[in-house]
């Protein structure tokens, strides 16, 4: 073609194309940086207590929330984390957030997006849910109930446990799920690994866990993640380990939530605002999160 004849928008099209590629690029970097909330360093490079020397003393993270962990290789190799709520503290609330998507679904987000859209200071995720997403954005099911700021989110589990917040902030762990009037906050979980002190867990798979336990004069809400299925590094808990653990902190009862690679504690801070406290179990990169469904959070 003559350029002195081509029409002079016949770039333009070819233009737009590299410019739509460069901006999804852009995105999905954005995206990762938003699920790493920083550069995660490999895992050689933390600095951990001596192993089974217990959980560190507590340290503040915010008014009524502080932060333990601890590095054990009995009944095998576990890197710990662990939050204590102080329930009595007014800069304390615990909440369910998510972000529903009006018919009994809710749209996955990174636990960090989660922590800086609901304005938390620490959170957990919470409730399984179907199916397993990669990236944030999709809809997706929670298995079990969810109730979020009194309104219901999806519809309860029979055989699956949950943990309750009354209007007042009184928690308590509800066995068999179903619809109470007075409720303001339910996620669902998995089962009671500890009731009344007696340990209830089961001997099952190993893996990285997540667990939420209440004192029992439920003053202190207690929130456990245990990284698995990380040669070296931390292999994971069973759920009668995870009740052991809780009990050690101070729970009298405790329950499981999502497991596996949704495992995931974050906290405010960090030069992107958010910072994750644990190592995620990722195929993709070490220490990337996955996209959960919703998690706990404490709002000030």
């Amino acid at each position: 073609m003559n350029p002195r004849t081509a029409h002079p928008n016949a770039g333009i099209p070819g233009a737009r194309r590299r410019l739509a590629v460069a901006a999804s690029v852009g995105l999905a970097l954005l995206a990762l940086l938003d699920a790493w909330a920083c550069p995660r360093l490999p895992r050689w490079f933390e600095r951990w207590p001596v192993a089974d020397s217990g959980f560190t003393p507590w340290e503040s993270l915010a008014p009524g929330v502080d932060y333990a962990r601890a590095s054990l290789t009995h009944p095998r190799l576990m890197k710990c984390h662990a939050i204590r709520i102080d329930l009595t503290h007014p800069n304390a609330r615990v909440k369910v957030a998510g972000d529903p998507d009006g018919v009994g679904g809710m749209t996955a987000r990174w636990a960090t997006s989660f922590l800086r859209r609901h304005g938390l200071v620490v959170a957990i995720n919470a409730t399984p849910f179907q199916p397993d997403v990669i990236l944030p954005g999709r809809t997706v099911r929670p298995t079990g109930l969810v109730v979020k700021d009194a309104e219901q989110v999806s519809a309860p589990a029979a055989n699956l446990d949950a943990l309750v917040l009354e209007a007042g902030g009184t928690p308590r762990f509800q066995r068999s799920q179903r619809i109470e009037p007075g409720v303001f906050e339910v996620a669902g979980g998995f089962v009671v690994t500890l009731e009344n002190g007696v340990n209830r867990g089961e001997a099952g798979l190993v893996d990285a866990v997540t667990s939420v336990g209440l004192s029992a004069d439920r003053r202190w809400m207690f929130w456990l993640v245990v990284d698995g299925r990380q040669s070296g590094y931390s292999e994971g808990a069973r759920g009668k380990d995870a009740a052991d653990l809780m009990t050690t902190l101070g729970a009298s009862d405790a329950m499981l939530f999502d497991g596996g690679g949704s495992s995931t504690l974050v906290a405010r801070g960090g030069w992107a605002g958010a910072r994750v406290l644990n190592r995620p179990r990722s195929p993709v990169i070490s220490g990337l999160q996955r996209p959960v469904a919703c998690v706990l959070g404490v709002r000030p």
